[in-house]
């Protein structure tokens, strides 16, 4: 009998002990990995405010190529959401949802686990180093850690380490191998106006396109000074077909809406609010060709569908500035 209750004495005593180390222990975890990347945080960012391309980079998608992966919320930034169910029990079923991003300098996510209460967040924390590279800081974070958890809480570094690892190095791999690009592109949601326009059509000469759309932005402009309609934005012309031979377009001014157009061939469209690829562009216009095939390059690597017919707004050019270096043109590729 006496041996039974120095036996309980000491499972109890042990079980307090163990109680009070977890009592003491921080209620919080912290685990972080870097890397440097031979490349501008910019490019790095573009592969981190979006889950459209996390699998190709991801630590966790080769574990299990059965994964089944929905994408809901934004399609970028704050509110994009990548959701898994995965019998693998390194995986499970969880989620991931774009928290916070701050422009090529941090991308806050939260991550959640079936049949686990807390809500860890992770952080990509971006910070030049050398002309054109990046340190990318990859943190793990959690708050009120409770019970057991802080003891599974200790070997976290452990745990987790190696997924971070591995996800860098497949992430410096993905941004290193990116193709130059002749201009910068990013994705931008982009209000929609109402504007003055002129649907018209040329032989898909430079020359005569050019001769075309002086004519049908004076016509434009000549009817709002007319009229004394309020410019909203820069003229801009809308490719509505595109062929070896032949061009057609619409030409626009953005402008206040206005009840009735006064005129045979002027029309007032609006067009509506869209998630688009923008490229600024600067320099003559020879090389526009260019920078339409680069958005379109960049469309295709970070997988965004084009939707809808692109435009080029001409914010300087020869009318405003005399060094065609300077020339700045904004090309927009509606995507989704």
């Amino acid at each position: 009998m006496r041996v039974i209750k120095i036996v309980v004495l000491i499972v109890f005593l042990l079980v307090l002990a163990v109680l009070s180390l977890i009592y003491f222990l921080p209620d919080k975890a912290h685990m972080e990995r870097e890397i440097v990347i031979d490349a501008p945080a910019s490019k790095v960012y573009q592969d981190l405010i979006s889950f459209r391309n996390f699998n190709k980079w991801s630590p966790w998608a080769a574990k299990d190529p059965n994964a089944q992966y929905t994408y809901t919320g934004a399609d970028f930034g704050p509110g994009a959401v990548i959701a898994w169910t995965s019998e693998h029990p390194d995986l499970g079923d969880g989620s991931l949802e774009i928290l916070l991003t701050e422009k090529s300098k941090r991308v806050i996510w939260e991550m959640k686990f079936d049949g686990y209460e807390s809500t860890p967040t992770s952080s990509f924390l971006l910070n030049p180093v050398e002309e054109s590279k990046t340190k990318v800081v990859w943190t793990y974070d959690e708050e009120g850690i409770k019970g057991f958890s802080k003891i599974f809480m200790l070997g976290i570094d452990g745990f987790l380490g190696g997924d971070w690892e591995s996800g860098l190095a497949m992430l410096k791999e993905r941004v290193e191998s990116l193709p130059n690009f002749s201009l910068k592109i990013f994705p931008e949601m982009v209000p929609g106006f109402h504007y003055l326009g002129i649907r018209d059509s040329s032989l898909n000469e430079p020359s005569l396109v050019d001769m075309k759309m002086t004519s049908d932005y004076g016509e434009i402009n000549a009817y709002i000074r007319a009229y004394d309609l309020i410019v909203t934005g820069k003229p801009f012309a809308m490719y509505t077909k595109s062929g070896d031979f032949n061009i057609e377009f619409t030409c626009g001014v953005p402008v206040m809406e206005t009840d009735t157009i006064y005129h045979d061939f002027l029309q007032l469209n609006y067009q509506d609010s869209t998630q688009s690829l923008v490229g600024e562009y600067f320099g003559s216009y020879d090389g526009l060709a260019q920078a339409h095939e680069d958005i379109i390059k960049f469309a295709s690597y970070y997988d965004f569908e084009i939707i809808g017919l692109s435009w080029e707004t001409y914010i300087t050019g020869y009318d405003s500035e005399l060094d065609t270096n300077q020339w700045q043109t904004n090309i927009y590729y509606p995507v989704k």
